[in-house]
């Protein structure tokens, strides 16, 4: 009774059950329609150099505060680094003074990004309280 129906279904079909690509058309066909539809994004990433009120200013803040913990850890281990370099290879070798130099620019981008965290912070606490004035 099973093939019956399956080949009532196949004549109501014109025949195209029975019919099948060969696999490796078959694939391509699948990796084609994959990539289409996963290279197609329905957002846009989050500029974290942009002060619109209309993005998520705090969560701006936030990452750029997870970079400042990651950078300062970075700093700390390039201090380190730079004092055995200047045990091993002296104080004024090239090895020391690269690490030296490094830790000096991580330093300056924790105080850069630092002041970018409050920066998009203080917008977001602005932005939060023109909308509360404006829903009143």
């Amino acid at each position: 009774m099973v093939a019956d129906e399956k080949k009532r279904i196949s004549r109501a079909c014109g025949g195209l059950m029975n019919r099948s690509l060969p696999t490796g058309i078959q694939g391509l066909l699948l990796i084609g329609l994959l990539l289409c539809v996963g290279c197609q994004s329905p957002h846009t990433p989050l500029d974290l150099n942009s002060f619109d009120p209309s993005l998520d200013q705090q969560f701006i803040a936030d990452q750029y505060l997870r970079q400042v913990v990651l950078m300062k850890q970075k700093v700390e281990d390039l201090r380190v680094q730079a004092e055995r370099y200047a045990q091993l290879f002296g104080p004024d070798s090239e090895w020391a003074t690269s690490a030296k130099l490094l830790e000096n620019f991580y330093a300056r981008e924790v105080k850069n990004r630092e002041r970018l965290a409050i920066l998009h912070a203080e917008l977001a606490k602005h932005h939060s309280r023109s909308t509360d004035f404006a829903t009143r």
